[in-house]
């Protein structure tokens, strides 16, 4: 049986010339470079076409410095070592391995020590389990765990027996089996159903989450699963979390998981690629993110964005063996072409919806070959009460093509969860209890609703050494200006408009209310932002509205971009207009109890924007949301739609370019594959 094409190309890579060097017609250098860091800076700041060139770019950049990569401590080493491994490199590979199990060992006996010490002196409190039982040392980090486990079930013949013993103790002795966050929950009891199926499980503590030792993890698999194919990832688009929510769905493979699990698994994975694939954007995934630390974006991906550009291509990001492209390079696992095209077609402007991160999460992005607008409408439960959006996440607005990678590439505005000094993982989030939002392609309206509460201003935080909030009067909107833009236009503080050019995207924002923009003041949050030029500005009010419409620098004409700005000025004065009005609200008491909680007020917040073309876009806080008088139709809203990707929540997946098509059946969980019209045949 021959090996997958792609393991073929990976290990004449690696075995090409010592040290991973590529052949001189790659279009990479012929020799490796004396300097590391300067190669792989060399790698990071070229462009790769092909799937094979960014995979070729992913191993020169891992392996460009090796010790380094011994050395660090993060999860990716595993895949480094494992490229390594495949292709014939034992020792490289092996030293890379000794070296994480022996620091996680050393701080493994690091931690039962000082647990001892302070028994020792009676300063000890043990931490209780649900279970009943202590939880006791080592904790040892379940991100390495998983890494590390991978390269044991797929190579621990090359290991010799000292090696073997080291994993032993570190994956028996270990007590940290009870993942709680998102991520954690799947990926520890993975962890330990893997333990358990390799070594005695008798040498292991009683405190699995999953029954005393995870006996009862594989239905939990089965439901996350199925879960994942039918209603999508959880913490979808998260940058830190993406990958081991769903990359962990490819370590089913092994010798002794149901094949049949294992296959849903991966297809399961499949189909979460290609959720993402509809929003990729050379480079910007411009999607609302579930639990995505909310650092300043730029178009080179970060994180785990990483992965999808080694599939998809786009700007390059900073390469090395710390990145989730190492990841989808050391794994058999390829994107078929029908899922490429649908995240590099970007010929013609379109418009992606999805559903993820809850029941009434309901995203759209207006994808326009240079630039993306994307934003989250909510809808609360008809007995009254709120949702929240997740406030660990970038906020909504346009990202765009911004190949300096010394700029922000997204542009935003929302009402923030925190906006405060340090930067926590809040600031700057979205918080539903103020505002909420309405897109119609390229145009977005934010509503904001009692902000001047009393019974809600921003508190200053004892738990955090020198916090600082900007306002603890009242909330207001706040909107996040990047440097970058090639001209500008700024009304704040006679219309309420700021109007900006970006090269691939022009941006009007408009507001019911003046405000002050100043361009040179600094960000409050976030240590001033990512560029030191970065500005922001705040609409302070009882209620707002705010509209963000935005548009191709192509479809306004100039000798320059002042000029370009200028026509886009006049179009949006002589055509659009945003209104504020108080309405009696729709929406039922919601119930008390709760100290500091207050009733549905009588009046609400209701926005309005017609944009350029006409388009009446209507929001009431916490109640309708109209597209010229028609109600938005959330109740069929699909969990992902665009030209080339289709599935209803809950339903089945279709894929089609127009000519073939391919079908994701999750009741009978198989795929077919098909030319458009023609009898379907099963994979």
């Amino acid at each position: 049986m021959k090996p997958p094409l792609h393991l073929v190309y990976t290990a004449a890579v690696l075995l090409a010339v010592p040290g991973g060097a590529a052949e001189p017609d790659d279009g990479l250098p012929a020799e490796s470079n004396s300097d590391p860091k300067a190669e792989i800076a060399e790698l990071s700041a070229r462009q790769y076409d092909t799937a094979a060139a960014r995979e070729q770019a992913v191993i020169k950049a891992a392996l460009a410095d090796l010790d380094a990569v011994k050395r660090s401590p993060s999860p990716m080493t595993g895949w480094t070592a494992q490229l390594l491994l495949k292709a014939g490199r034992k020792e490289e590979g092996l030293a890379i391995v000794r070296n994480y199990i022996a620091e996680r060992i050393k701080e493994a006996k690091g931690r039962i020590a000082n647990l001892e010490k302070q028994k020792k002196a009676g300063t000890y409190k043990p931490l209780m389990l649900p279970n009943g039982l202590e939880w006791g040392e080592p904790h040892v980090n379940g991100f390495g765990l998983w890494s590390m486990i991978n390269v044991y079930l797929r190579y621990h013949d090359q290991m010799d027996e000292q090696l073997k013993a080291d994993f032993k103790w570190l994956f028996t002795s270990n007590t940290s089996w009870l993942g709680t966050t998102g991520n954690l929950s799947f990926l520890i009891p993975l962890n330990l159903y893997l333990t358990e199926n390799t070594w005695d499980p008798a040498l292991l503590p009683k405190d699995g989450r999953y029954g005393a030792r995870g006996e009862g993890a594989v239905k939990m698999f089965q439901k996350r699963i199925d879960y994942t194919a039918r209603r999508g990832s959880p913490e979808f688009a998260s940058r830190p979390y993406m990958l081991y929510n769903i990359g962990t769905l490819l370590s089913f493979d092994n010798s002794f998981t149901d094949k049949e699990l294992s296959r849903r698994a991966v297809m399961a994975y499949e189909m979460s690629i290609a959720h993402a694939a509809g929003t990729w954007l050379n480079g910007n995934w411009a999607t609302p993110a579930g639990r995505s630390y909310p650092a300043y974006v730029t178009q080179a991906p970060g994180g785990c964005a990483d992965m999808l550009w080694t599939y998809f291509g786009g700007k390059t990001p900073r390469l090395g063996g710390n990145t989730t492209a190492v990841f989808s390079v050391a794994e058999s696992w390829r994107p078929h072409p029908l899922i490429v095209k649908a995240a590099t077609d970007r010929s013609r402007a379109y418009v992606h919806r999805s559903r993820f991160d809850g029941e009434r999460h309901f995203q759209t992005s207006f994808v326009n070959k240079t630039y993306a607008l994307f934003s989250t409408a909510i809808t609360h439960p008809p007995t009254g009460g709120r949702t929240s959006i997740w406030g660990q996440t970038y906020p909504y607005g346009v990202m765009f093509d911004q190949p300096d990678t010394s700029k922000a590439s997204i542009c935003w505005i929302t009402v923030p969860c925190f906006d405060d000094q340090p930067l926590t993982n809040y600031t700057q989030g979205v918080s539903s209890r103020f505002c909420e939002y309405l897109q119609h392609r390229g145009s977005m309206l934010l509503v904001a609703n009692n902000l001047t509460d009393p019974s809600r201003r921003p508190k200053v935080r004892d738990d955090i050494k020198g916090h600082k909030t900007f306002s603890t009067e009242g909330w207001y909107v706040l909107s996040y200006i990047p440097h970058g833009y090639q001209a500008v236009i700024n009304d704040s503080k006679t219309t309420g408009r700021v109007f900006l050019d970006y090269g691939s995207v022009l941006i009007g924002i408009s507001a019911s209310q003046t405000f002050d923009w100043d361009p040179a003041a600094k960000v409050f949050s976030g240590k001033g932002g990512f560029n030191k030029n970065d500005s922001e500005f705040r609409i302070f009010g009882e209620n707002a509205a705010v509209a963000m419409e935005t548009a191709l620098p192509s479809e306004f004409s100039g000798a320059n971009p002042a000029e370009r700005l200028a026509k886009f000025k006049a179009a949006l004065l002589a055509k659009t207009r945003i209104t504020l009005e108080s309405v009696k609200s729709d929406a039922p008491p919601a119930p008390l109890g709760k100290p500091g909680q207050q009733a549905t007020p009588s009046q609400v917040a209701k926005g309005i924007y017609i944009d350029r073309f006409g388009t009446r876009l209507e929001k009431t806080f916490q109640g309708p949301a109209l597209i010229d008088g028609v109600p938005v139709d959330y109740a069929s809203w699909p969990l992902v739609d665009n030209p080339w990707i289709h599935q209803d929540w809950e339903g089945n997946m279709r894929i089609s370019d127009g000519i073939t098509e391919r079908i994701y059946d999750v009741t009978n969980w198989t795929i077919t594959e098909q030319k458009v019209g023609a009898t379907p045949k099963r994979k």
